[in-house]
């Protein structure tokens, strides 16, 4: 039988749909690309900003006009979207067969290969383990920060820790697969904390695997940034000098309405302990931009934090408001076109950063994790997160860490050859 994942949202998603991919191959399925060569179509989806249900609303729409001329298909719904709208979903799409919810997450694949009447086969046998050089691991989930505008507390639930030791053997298994770099990922990992490990020690422990290059995280909490993992990030050679530490604003009257509970004084004290103990961290962040009561001033404070700053990267986001949220119950008074010009002048200003910051790459030499290889062109990733593409012949590169001298740059990108 052939499934198809069509994955919306954060990173997050995208590695819950790795693992349900991975355990549905152990039931031999085999997953497809093609939408019109699956027998099972599977929506993994999102409830974070608005645009993202729409996207998935849409697609659903697509999916039933496919069944009407391959009725046997299957059409499933996971995730965020699926626990928030389970009810309307079915309601709306009489076609779509099942509905899963994100705090049925562990039920996933035996929900799905039940519906689709299926025994599991000897892992041996066939089993979909993954080889790709870079892998992701979620080792939290949930949220308790409640955050005014998120609604991630309300459809994944409180903060869960999974088991130190099954994250171990998982990254074990990944790297023994072909993984160079895994990225840990949690709506807040440095929230994480099963029994008496907290993350830090998790992260000593996952770097201590043998053939592991390189050790990613995010999202990170300006809250919970503690001296002891700027330390070990600092002193730990695995651990990837990059971290995505959200701001969201500038303004500390709009941070206290969206509940954020620190100020822009604090974050930015933060980035500066970062800076002066790792002079080479890469920091990246989010911004949300339009929120409730976002005066011109505040966000002209929100522009000012990025040009001070100067991160290396961002996601701005325009508000949206979010059921069941605190901010939903506020007055959303920033018109939908002011919010489209605020979130240009963010971008613009992100784009004119990067491309200083790449410019004043050129002419150095970096150490890169190659990660595939395409049309004569090995693509990989410095230890700070930007990609540089590498012009060659081979495929054998993949999955190895060379010193690449950068001969030029664009915008976000870098390009050089192997020394």
């Amino acid at each position: 039988m052939k499934y198809l994942i069509e994955t919306i949202g954060c990173q997050m998603n995208v590695c819950e749909s790795d693992a349900l991919s991975n355990m549905l191959s152990n039931y031999g399925m085999l997953q497809v690309h093609n939408i019109v060569d699956a027998d099972v179509i599977i929506l993994n989806t999102c409830s974070v900003r608005a645009q993202a249900e729409q996207k998935a609303f849409s697609y659903i729409g697509r999916v039933e006009e496919l069944k009407k001329q391959k009725p046997n298909v299957k059409i499933i719904v996971i995730g965020c979207m699926a626990e928030r709208l389970g009810i309307k979903i079915r309601k709306r799409f009489k076609s779509v067969d099942l509905v899963i919810g994100s705090k049925n997450i562990n039920n996933f694949a035996l929900k799905i290969v039940n519906l689709c009447n299926l025994a599991k086969i000897d892992n041996n046998i066939l089993s979909k383990k993954s080889t790709e050089v870079g892998r992701c691991i979620t080792i939290i989930r949930g949220c308790n920060n409640f955050c005014s505008y998120c609604v991630v507390p309300f459809v994944r639930g409180q903060e869960v820790s999974l088991d130190n030791k099954i994250i171990i053997s998982e990254c074990e298994e990944m790297v023994k697969s072909g993984a160079k770099e895994i990225m840990l990922l949690g709506q807040n990992v440095n929230s994480y904390k099963h029994g008496t490990v907290d993350f830090v020690s998790l992260v000593r422990d996952i770097c201590k695997i043998d053939g592991l290059e390189r050790l990613r995280f995010m999202t990170n909490h300006p809250k919970n940034l503690s001296d002891d993992l700027i330390n070990l990030i600092a002193t730990e050679k695995k651990v990837c000098h990059h971290v995505h530490l959200p701001m969201q604003s500038g303004s500390n009257k709009v941070l206290k309405e969206m509940n954020r509970n620190y100020t822009y004084e604090y974050y930015l004290a933060l980035i500066n302990k970062l800076r002066s103990k790792i002079a080479d961290i890469s920091i990246t962040t989010d911004i949300i931009v339009g929120f409730p009561g976002e005066t011109e001033k505040d966000f002209n404070n929100t522009l000012k934090a990025l040009k001070d700053i100067f991160f290396d990267g961002l996601y701005v986001f325009r508000y949206s408001s979010r059921p069941n949220t605190r901010a939903s119950r506020m007055v959303d008074d920033v018109p939908l076109e002011e919010k489209k010009r605020r979130h240009s002048i963010i971008l613009n200003e992100s784009n004119k950063i990067s491309s200083e910051i790449v410019l004043s790459m050129v002419g150095k030499t970096f150490e890169v994790l190659v990660e595939n290889f395409k049309s004569n062109i090995l693509e990989g990733r410095t230890g700070g997160g930007r990609k540089v593409f590498i012009k060659s012949t081979s495929k054998d590169y993949v999955g190895k860490v060379f010193n690449v001298h950068i001969s030029e740059s664009k915008i976000n990108s870098l390009f050089g050859n192997i020394v």
